[in-house]
């Protein structure tokens, strides 16, 4: 079930950003994710949008959201020290909303995978800027406040993509089914579903 942020930040309407030492291509990808995402908060009047600081997030202010790459366990530090694991080939992140039992999310930590490889007919090969933007787009989304309990099966907040490789890297796509038939991104696919659950947590 999807988590508000605190009041506080909600009252803003923004989700300000840390780039925590991005690797290889992933800072355009995230910085071209990002603009999708305000694109998308001004067409849907999500309620919300990202901004980038140079601040890094402290247990007393910071930005709101840390994205980092990783590859096997990492570490974040927040009221405490904590871990996670994450498989730097895969092509999905993993964010995590940090609140307190019951109560509206303070933190959250985006982990991003430091090398996600496509499977194609030639073996594995690192993926393309396309695909991890649409991986980075999810993370984001998750950010607002929605968990895995809240992904949408028609756009680009599906739990369960698969990847479609291309000629080349650049080609690659994410490939989701909706209504019996396979859609691809890029480009993005968002629906009302996701843009309804987004909007009703920053009202």
């Amino acid at each position: 079930m999807a988590t508000p942020w605190l009041d506080s930040i909600k009252r803003t309407h923004q989700l300000t950003y840390y780039l925590n030492s991005l690797t290889g291509l992933w800072p355009s990808a995230v910085q071209d994710a990002v603009r999708e995402f305000n694109g998308l908060s001004r067409q849907h009047n999500l309620g919300v949008t990202y901004v980038q600081t140079r601040t890094a997030p402290t247990d007393t202010g910071g930005a709101n959201l840390s994205i980092a790459t990783g590859n096997g366990t990492v570490t974040f530090s927040y009221s405490g020290n904590h871990s996670t694991t994450i498989d730097g080939r895969a092509l999905q992140g993993s964010t995590l909303l940090i609140s307190r039992p019951d109560g509206p999310i303070e933190k959250a930590f985006m982990f991003l995978p430091n090398q996600p490889t496509i499977n194609t007919p030639r073996g594995m090969r690192p993926t393309g800027a396309g695909v991890m933007k649409v991986i980075a787009l999810h993370e984001l989304i998750h950010g607002c406040g929605l968990h895995n309990s809240d992904h949408t099966p028609e756009d680009v907040f599906n739990g369960f993509p698969s990847a479609d490789s291309g000629p080349t890297a650049a080609r690659d796509r994410i490939q989701i089914t909706v209504g019996g038939q396979y859609r691809f991104m890029p480009p993005i696919i968002f629906s009302a579903a996701t843009a309804r659950k987004i909007s009703q947590l920053w009202r």
